[in-house]
Order: C-alpha cells, then sequence, then structure tokens
C-alpha cells in the first residue's frame, strides 16, 4: 500500500499480499520525495491523460488535499508527499491501465491480476507508488465513490474526500492535518467546491460505525486544531466542525443504523487491516 494510504492507518479493499504491499512501499524517503508542486503537476497530466482516454480520474489522499487547500502548503499544516492515488468509477480498471502503462507507469501485473475490479498499483517513472481505487474507497469502513467525479477537476468530491479521512478509527497528526485544512479552506455547503453537507452526511445516516468514528474523529480534529492552529483559526474550524456535526444529527437515519445505534460500542463498529492488527 502506498505511504498515503497505509501510513495512516488507512486500508483498501481488497486487502493486499505481502508481495504487493512491499511492491507499493519501497518508495523514496526523506531528501528524495518530489516537491509536492512536482508531484501534483505528474497527477495532474494522469488525471489529463485519463481524460482524453474517456475515463474520469480524480486525486485522493493527502496530495488531493493539497490540491484544494492553501492551508495545506504552509505551516503549520504543509507536510511532504511521497506519492499519489487515484479514483476512477467501476469498471474503468482496464482503459486506466493501459492510460497509466503508456504515459510510463509500471503496474504491479500479480497483484492488479487478483484484484483489478476494486484496486490497482503502479510504479510511476520517478520511483514513487499510485494506487488506483475502482469505484469504492474502503479503510475502517465502506465509503462508494463511484460518483462525485464532476465536483473537481482534479479531486474526488471535497466531502468524500473528507470523509476519506475522517474514517480512520486509528488516526494519526497527518491526518487530522488533512481533514483540518480542508474544513478552513472549503467551507460547508452546497455550491460546487464547498463540503457539500449533504452528500457528506448521507452515508453516514446508513452506518452507525462510520457515523460513529467521524463523530469520534470530529472530537479529535478539535483537539488538534487547538493545539496546533492560531486561535483564530481553531474558532473558524470548530464553527464550520460544528456544521457538519448538525448535518450528520440531523439527516433521517435509515432502520439498519437505528438498530446498529442500540447495541453501540459492545460489538466492534469498525474494520482494522490485517497489516495493523
Amino acid at each position: 500500500m502506498t505511504d498515503e494510504l497505509m501510513g495512516a492507518g488507512e486500508a483498501l479493499a481488497p486487502r493486499a499480499s505481502k508481495g504487493a504491499t512491499l511492491f507499493a512501499m519501497n518508495e523514496s524517503s526523506g531528501s528524495d520525495l518530489p516537491p509536492p508542486g512536482e508531484l501534483l503537476a505528474r497527477a495532474h497530466n494522469a488525471v489529463d491523460a485519463a481524460g482524453r482516454a474517456g475515463v474520469p480520474m480524480r486525486l485522493l489522499g493527502g496530495l488531493g488535499v493539497f490540491a484544494l487547500s492553501e492551508s495545506a502548503r504552509r505551516p503549520p499544516l504543509a507536510r511532504a508527499y511521497g506519492d499519489f492515488d487515484v479514483a476512477v468509477p467501476a469498471k474503468k480498471g482496464p482503459v486506466v491501465s493501459k492510460t497509466l502503462e503508456q504515459a510510463g507507469f509500471v503496474p504491479d501485473r500479480h497483484f492488479n491480476a487478483l484484484h483489478g475490479a476494486r484496486r490497482m498499483i503502479f510504479r510511476a517513472p520517478e520511483g514513487y507508488p499510485v494506487d488506483v481505487l475502482i469505484g469504492v474507497f474502503e479503510m475502517c469502513h465502506r465509503l462508494n465513490i463511484a460518483s462525485g467525479f464532476d465536483q473537481h477537476e482534479l479531486t474526488i468530491s471535497p466531502a468524500d474526500l473528507l470523509l476519506t479521512k475522517l474514517q480512520i478509527v486509528r488516526i494519526e497528526p497527518k491526518d487530522l492535518g488533512d481533514a483540518a485544512a480542508l474544513v478552513l479552506d472549503l467551507a460547508p455547503g452546497t455550491e460546487l467546491g464547498a463540503i457539500d453537507v449533504g452528500r457528506f452526511a448521507s452515508p453516514l445516516a446508513d452506518d452507525w460505525g462510520f457515523f460513529h468514528t467521524v463523530e469520534i474523529n470530529l472530537g479529535q480534529l478539535g483537539q488538534f486544531a487547538a493545539g496546533t492552529l492560531s486561535p483564530a483559526q481553531s474558532s473558524k474550524l470548530g464553527e464550520r466542525v460544528s456544521m457538519l456535526r448538525d448535518a450528520m444529527e440531523n439527516t433521517p437515519k435509515s432502520m439498519k443504523w437505528k438498530m446498529r445505534a442500540r447495541v453501540g460500542e459492545r460489538l466492534s463498529w469498525y474494520e482494522i487491516p490485517d497489516e495493523l492488527e
């Protein structure tokens, strides 16, 4: 798995074999990491190439946050990136695989043959790994990302991008920082380019476990902000987190959600990837 998707406690289904994980994690480090702007330009070229082939491909992960958020580009939330991750709609894997290979990306053929319906791994000519997710993003919870590719020219829906960060049960500071950057720079709302509150709350209204993890992590996000951001930034973030909480609470819940809520934490409400156990 790439550093972005695994190093934060994140994992994707189907779970990678040990060989595939080593393939993806053997990336450059330290001073060898490409500058974020250079990595973003490379990702943009890949997205454009897929678009010319008729496939909407969009960034996610930390570099997706970097693409959307000015706060992610300067202290205290700026950080290095060692890879990039993209998503495409269901059944678009074969076209994207051909397009990336033509652009010089080297596939992990064994892993892709086994899991290519949901996830593929490539290595860029510069040496870093690239993960391609197909239709679904799955870590501690499952998020359908088959739609929403039209909300930004380069990234998945900002609401989906935020949910990919907040669904991490063992969330780490860099993921809290990415989430903070998004919330600071993209107001909750319904207009294009905002964090669509309806889209943010919808998957949580059908899955109590997902709801509960996000609920917990929004609390951690407030604590992170208080210890990391300026008072003005922390206050701004707190107001927007309250808007997201309100959307979560006020969205009507499914019967499945209500039944699972009765059980609560007496049963585990999330998945922990094999690599993290």
